[in-house]
């Protein structure tokens, strides 16, 4: 009854954390029309989730925008020294530096009045007008416009604007492809297809403003003097976690070896923040690491216990950004697998003690009462049958509870945007 139970509690848990990971876009289905889109941006960091929504249909605001547009050409922002020229952005925002970055940078520009407008909602053809602003230069063709019916819609102020994107396809015009809706406000969905295109097409800006990568500062890992390599790059647009770093992994749920085949995913998670010795934080608690079953050797005769090999694949960071993540088990050879002594060492102390026990019993059945040697002669008797049917009968079921842990080396730098 109790393994039954365990199964069923194992089946519900695996359920529950798959109904959990096939919801964290619970907002976007499959089927949705920008879902590809919306799926890369998020990894990218590029757009966040609200918990485990996208909010699609969400209106983007000219500071939504602007911080996106910063994430997708590779900036990310820290203190910023420069004085701020608008009289509606306080220090306190939350989007304080990506405003005055932006400034500085010149990809979005405020108004004539002093002001950035960071709440006002941004329409499709604003977003065409600032990508057409940080593209290589040239005006775009009018003719662009006329396969839409209505191209009389664009604003004339925005019309070479919005011909550029066409001409270089970073534009969307979904549900009704014959037309671009100029004057709609931006959704989180259009955004997400916009800035998908905008990467895809990143040669086409200008260099001004695509971040080129600098290395601040070398620091150093110390979750296990193991490790042959304890390095972390830090650039001003990730971390970068040189491969042959150890850290742990914890099992998220309870694993059994004998329930699991060639194809199965399973789950690990950083229990607590990992640092750098220097203090930055390089992977947050409750990350988790997926890793695909490769091979599975059920236990055999003479000792040979069950050996499962998993193939290490991506890292999903709690604000959902996902990152490729390789890696193997340094536990035990790289497989998952009970230590092959376990089991001939606990037979051998069980024989002893029954041998023992066994001696005494022997020798007070007949009377002579000569505990000692029976002990000294059943002890190392029954430890030698003890070894002897723990080295040839079938080896152990790998099992680990929620919470036990391996440890991991990094096969190939792990890279995490700041």
């Amino acid at each position: 009854m109790k393994k039954i139970l365990a199964i069923f509690a194992v089946f519900f848990m695996m359920n529950s954390f798959n109904a959990a990971n096939a919801a964290v876009y619970s907002d976007v289905p499959a089927d949705y029309w920008a879902n590809k889109e919306i799926t890369a941006v998020v990894n990218d960091g590029i757009l966040f989730l609200n918990g485990k929504s996208f909010l699609p249909e969400k209106e983007v605001t000219r500071s939504d925008f602007n911080s996106a547009l910063l994430r997708t050409l590779g900036h990310r922002t820290a203190s910023i020294t420069e004085s701020n020229p608008f009289s509606d952005v306080v220090s306190s925002r939350d989007d304080y530096s990506d405003i005055l970055l932006s400034s500085k940078l010149g990809l979005i520009y405020g108004y004539s009045d002093g002001t950035f407008k960071p709440d006002r909602i941004m329409t499709k053809t604003e977003a065409a007008s600032v990508i057409s602003h940080i593209t290589k230069d040239y005006k775009g063709d009018l003719n662009s416009l006329k396969p839409f019916k209505d191209k009389a819609d664009v604003p004339a102020w925005g019309a070479h604007q919005f011909a550029k994107t066409i001409d270089l396809g970073i534009y969307v015009n979904y549900p009704d492809l014959e037309e671009l809706l100029p004057n709609k406000n931006l959704n989180r969905a259009e955004a997400a297809v916009l800035l998908y295109k905008l990467k895809q097409s990143i040669s086409q800006v200008k260099e001004q403003y695509v971040s080129k990568e600098t290395l601040l500062a070398t620091e150093h890992l110390n979750e296990t003097k193991k490790a042959e390599v304890n390095e972390v790059q830090i650039t001003n647009t990730r971390k970068i976690v040189l491969a042959k770093n150890i850290i742990k992994g914890y099992f998220y749920t309870y694993f059994t070896s004998k329930d699991v085949q060639v194809g199965d995913t399973v789950t690990f998670t950083a229990k607590n923040d990992i640092y750098t010795e220097e203090g930055t934080l390089v992977i947050p608690a409750a990350t988790t690491m997926k890793a695909k079953v490769t091979c599975v050797e059920p236990k055999k005769w003479w000792n040979k216990n069950d050996k499962v090999t998993v193939e290490f694949e991506s890292m999903t960071l709690p604000s959902g950004v996902c990152v490729p993540f390789s890696a193997e088990v340094i536990n035990n050879n790289g497989v998952l697998t009970e230590n092959r002594w376990a089991k001939p060492v606990a037979y051998t102390v069980g024989g002893a003690v029954v041998g023992a026990g066994a001696g005494v019993g022997i020798a007070g059945f007949t009377g002579h009462h000569h505990y000692g040697n029976g002990v000294a002669i059943g002890t190392p008797v029954g430890a030698a049958l003890g070894l002897i049917t723990g080295l040839t009968t079938k080896g152990r079921t790998y099992k680990a509870d929620d919470g036990d842990y391996v440890w991991l080396e990094l096969t190939q730098d792990l890279c995490i945007p700041n």
